[in-house]
This record gives structure tokens, sequence and C-alpha cells, in this order.
């Protein structure tokens, strides 16, 4: 008699979804492996110091620990986001540890799997609201977790910037840098408050953080530095000093490789717009943006598979785009090949 094969796991399925209207710039940055979908406007995406103009339904995957920002170029923009922890997809087998996530409408127009991704966030977002079964949602979240992974996990020559568990005394480091950002603190201080050696130290923040502690000082300071030139009644110079620049040049210097622009330019830029007089990151939708979702998240209900793929998989597009992706994986093995 034949007993079969058994199989057990636990799915652990966890993330976190938002719709919210855009803003202004708010600069952050997260283990969480961020997908966003823009449903209407038109948006300035910076992630890494690339700028994208992001306009209505284009999709945007961001990878653990890069810098980010969204910035609204006309009224009532609202972006739904997805929140995948590297966790999840490690507990079900994915290795992270040499790729990340190569997804942006931005760059490449069209995919077959885009309009899929769309309508699996939309049943997701409904399915959520109306309270369906965890066997539904988790069905939906695995099955949009797959396209990502199946279809847009590359490999990179350098590891991902994925952080490992962090300790306590880091922990405390972090918090201090997180206070003191706008004092002229250096490694040494901070070894000290962590009581770690100053080598020791860089090598555990790059290995948990993923970034270096010269590059975490630099995110905090910007991160307030933005909120700072919102006001035009203070000037770039004291925008730098309060938050630890020693000099407009390196203030000027590091927000431009942040940013892809310069301090002033960003000021320009929103004084060009216009914006309410308080910032509407992350404010929940009025009663008439909530309709208006329902009824967009209820469109894409609608769309048929062979909707999805008739636009990939009957031109010459797809042809094209497998050479792309051949081409991709070719120059990657040769760049691993010359980095050992």
């Amino acid at each position: 008699m034949l007993d079969g094969i058994t199989y057990t796991n636990t799915a652990k399925v966890n993330f976190n979804l938002l719709t919210y209207m855009i803003g202004n710039y708010h600069y952050n940055w997260h283990e969480e492996i961020e997908l966003i979908w823009l449903l209407k406007g038109t948006v300035e995406a910076n992630v890494d110091g690339n700028q994208y103009m992001m306009h209505q339904n284009d999709l945007l995957v961001i990878n653990s620990n890069c810098g980010h920002a969204t910035f609204a170029l006309e009224k009532d923009c609202i972006a739904m986001r997805l929140h995948i922890p590297p966790a999840f997809l490690i507990g079900q087998g994915v290795n992270l540890d040499q790729g990340g996530f190569n997804l942006n409408s931005v760059r490449l127009r069209r995919h077959r799997d885009y309009d899929l991704i769309r309508q699996l966030l939309a049943q997701l977002s409904l399915g959520i609201q109306r309270h369906q079964s965890a066997f539904t949602i988790n069905t939906l979240y695995f099955r949009l977790t797959n396209v990502l992974v199946t279809d847009f996990l590359t490999q990179h020559s350098q590891p991902a910037k994925r952080p490992k568990r962090r300790q306590g005394s880091l922990r405390r480091v972090i918090a201090y840098i997180n206070q003191n950002y706008g004092q002229d603190i250096n490694l040494e201080t901070v070894a000290r408050v962590g009581h770690y050696s100053t080598a020791y130290l860089s090598r555990i923040f790059k290995a948990e953080l993923g970034i270096n502690y010269y590059e975490y000082c630099t995110r905090c300071r910007l991160q307030h530095a933005l909120i700072e030139l919102e006001d035009p009644s203070i000037k770039i110079a004291e925008v730098a000093f309060d938050n630890g620049f020693k000099e407009v040049k390196s203030f000027n210097m590091m927000f431009k490789k942040h940013f892809g622009q310069t301090p002033s330019a960003y000021r320009s830029h929103l004084s060009s717009i216009e914006h309410p007089k308080t910032d509407l990151f992350k404010r929940p939708l009025s009663h008439e943006q909530e309709q208006w979702l329902e009824d967009s998240l209820m469109e894409w209900l609608k769309v048929r598979k062979d909707e999805q793929l008739s636009a990939c998989d009957h031109c010459t597009y797809r042809q094209y785009f497998m050479e792309y992706q051949e081409l991709r994986t070719k120059v990657n093995q040769l760049k691993s090949l010359l980095n050992q």
C-alpha cells in the first residue's frame, strides 16, 4: 500500500496594505519590499536618487532599505502601497541574498503581468474591506507574490540591502542618531553609545541595516531637511546647519545625490505647484474619494485574463522582452564571474 507524501507548511502570511494621499516629499527607507500602484494623478517618485514620473496605473517596486520619496504634481494623487516583509519570502524558500525586484512600469511600459498585478491588488484590498476569509486573502497574497518572484526577481552581483535581526545595543545607537542628527556626531561618538569599537560598529551597521553609518546619518538629516525646506522663510543655509551639515556645499551635494536635484531646485518645484497649506501625505481619503476608489477597484475585477495577456503574447514586444531578459541574465552571470 502506497502512503503518499505528507507535506506540512505554516503560511505565516503578514503584510501591510494602505491606500493614501500623496503630498510633498517624505523621505524614508525600511526593511519591507514596497509595491506602489498609483491609482490617480501624476507623481514624481525618487528611488536612490533616480527620478521617475509616474502616471495613473503605473507600478513600482522599491527594494529593502532603498531610500525613496514621492511628490504629488497635482491635486488628489492617490496611491495604494503594499509592504511585503522579506522574512515572509525567505520563509517560503525565496533566496533574496543575491537578488532584488525589478518592476518599474515607467521604464518598461508594457508587461503581460501588469494588469494581473493591479487586479490582484484590487481583489486583496476589497477582500480585506469585506472581511473575506483568511483562506481567500492568503490565496490572493500568494498569487501576487508568486508573480513578483517568478517574473520580476532578478539576480545581482552584489547582495541586496536586506537587514538581519537587529542587536539591542545597535538599537541604542540608532535611537541616538535619530535624536542627535542635527549635532556634530561622528562614528567614534556613537560607537561609545553602543559600547562598540568603531571597526565593529561599521561592520554590523552594514550587515544589519544594509547601509553604512555615514549613509544612515545622511538619510536622517535629509529626512528632516525636506520638512524645513517647505518653509520658504528658512534660508537653505539654515536648513543645512540645523540638520547636521557642516557646510552648504556638502548639503547640496548629498541632496542632489539622493534626490537628483539641488535644495533650491526642490524648493522652486514646491512653489511652482499648487498644494494645500497642510501636507496630505497619508491622510485618510474623503467619503467621495473612498467611493471613487471602490468603483475603480471594482472595474479591475472585470478585467479578463485574455485581455491581460493579449498585449504581450500576441505581438513582437514579447519576443524582444524575452531576448532582453536573457541578455540581462547573461550580463549578470558575466559580472559574477568577473567578481570572483
